[in-house]
């Protein structure tokens, strides 16, 4: 079985590349709902994060406040690094634990859709890393059109991520996106072709 990771900043159609794998019967890790899960109500990551940064980013139905998380640490490097201290490490864990389950299931190929893969340096963990990536204009113009978030907020996130052309230089497969979802499956398809997977 190879394991495979995909990454690519916000906007980028990581998403689509994913559900198109899902839709031709691909198992996809998803390492964001992995941390959603983490800071739901309830959730294993919920006491690390009162802890560090205090019950003012605690909804009231116990889950994490994203909004009032993410202007804080798209505005503070070390507090980002505290908050990846206790989700994204933990989520790391939980992905080779993964890993190493569905070794006996006899896949040809695992997927794990990994936003961070580059910011967390990860990518040497799996046996290929493909990257989607889109210019940065379509990638923007796409998050605002899916996402009620202000433009400041936007480039912020956008910058906060490794540059698209130092991801595109680390990774074995390069999926460009500025064209339809057609023209990106189609892409997927070649890409799934020259790994002997269809």
């Amino acid at each position: 079985m190879i394991n495979i990771a995909i990454t690519g900043g916000i906007g980028s159609g990581k998403t689509e590349v994913t559900n198109y794998l899902i839709s031709k019967g691909y198992t996809v890790v998803d390492a964001d709902k992995m941390s959603r899960e983490m800071t739901s109500a309830g959730g294993k990551a919920i006491p690390y994060i009162r802890e560090h940064f205090g019950p003012e980013f605690i909804m009231e139905d116990g889950s994490l406040d994203r909004a009032a998380m993410r202007d804080l640490v798209f505005k503070s490097p070390a507090k980002k690094k505290l908050l990846e201290e206790g989700t994204t490490k933990v989520v790391l864990a939980d992905i080779e634990a993964i890993k190493k389950e569905r070794a006996a299931c006899n896949d040809k190929a695992l997927f794990f859709d990994i936003p961070l893969l580059f910011e967390t340096g990860s990518e040497d963990d799996y046996d290929a890393v493909w990257v989607v990536t889109a210019d940065y204009a379509i990638r923007k113009s796409r998050v605002m059109a899916r996402d009620n978030i202000e433009s400041s907020i936007i480039d912020l996130i956008m910058d906060s991520q490794e540059g698209e052309d130092k991801k595109a230089a680390m990774a074995d497969q390069v999926i460009l996106n500025n064209g339809t979802i057609d023209e990106l499956r189609a892409a997927v398809d070649r890409v799934l072709r020259s790994y002997g997977l269809d």
